[in-house]
């Protein structure tokens, strides 16, 4: 555990802030120590300043690949009110301090020292360690370019944890272990407002301005529809199943 914590101090220490990521650094860090360890690894990216990292340990045969991936960018840290310097990786009354602390420079350090240990022990199957920059602002020179660029990189791997994969999730006295099987996506409406045009000295009312005004205003007052997709009701099905009880009607109640 002391050596987890101390790469993730050592993490924190890295300047990852996106934009605009400088991830190298902080990759090449953590190349050294899988390296060391006998771990080949390769570097893959849009740019040299942004490279992401991909380690495979060989396994047994007994059991498809595994992937562990996370990133090492973070979102900005100034004009806030830190308690610790946010890139101090501070151990302070037994907790690191520091921007990526969460989010999620520890997940990385688990994830590696999870392969440090895997190269010693041999796995039923293949470990795929992903290391990724550009998470932060949408992963387009991350997760994107390589599973644009290089999917072959992840043939055969059918499970992954990831930066909220694999925890679990107390209620009701019992244990339960979400599954992620999607993805908040943005959506983007465009909306065309028509109005007559003229010279901004003359005062035009009920045009095109005051027309999305009224729009946004509605948009800010009004709930939008909710639609249970498949993977939510099944979700809350599963977790109704388990819990039983009043627990149980309640949850099952969501639909």
């Amino acid at each position: 555990m002391s050596q987890v914590v101390s790469l993730v101090q050592e993490l924190i220490r890295f300047d990852t802030t996106n934009p605009p990521g400088h991830e190298r650094a902080c990759i090449l860090h953590l190349r050294t120590r899988l390296e060391r360890a006998g771990i080949r690894c390769r570097l893959v990216g849009r740019s040299t300043d942004r490279p992401n990292l991909v380690a495979r340990i060989r396994g047994r045969g007994a059991a498809p690949p595994l992937l562990l991936y996370g990133h090492v960018d973070v979102v900005p840290a100034d004009s806030q009110g830190w308690t610790h310097p946010p890139f101090s990786g501070a151990l302070k009354h037994g907790v690191v301090w520091g921007r990526g602390a969460l989010d999620m420079k520890s997940g990385v350090a688990m994830f590696v020292e999870t392969a440090l240990r895997a190269a010693k022990e041999s796995p039923a199957g293949d470990l795929l360690l992903a290391v990724l920059a550009d998470e932060e602002k949408g992963g387009a020179a991350g997760a994107a370019y390589l599973v644009d660029r290089y999917p072959g990189l992840f043939r055969g791997v059918r499970h992954a944890l990831g930066e909220v994969g694999g925890w679990t999730m107390p209620m009701g006295g019992k244990r339960l272990y979400p599954i992620m099987v999607a993805e908040k996506q943005s959506c983007l409406i465009e909306a065309t407002v028509p109005g007559p045009s003229g010279h901004a000295s003359l005062p035009h009312r009920g045009g095109a301005r005051a027309k999305l005004c009224a729009l946004l205003a509605t948009l800010n007052s009004r709930r939008l529809p909710v639609h249970v997709t498949p993977p939510v009701h099944a979700m809350l099905r599963a977790m109704a199943g388990a819990l039983g009880g009043a627990r149980g009607l309640a949850l099952h109640g969501l639909l």
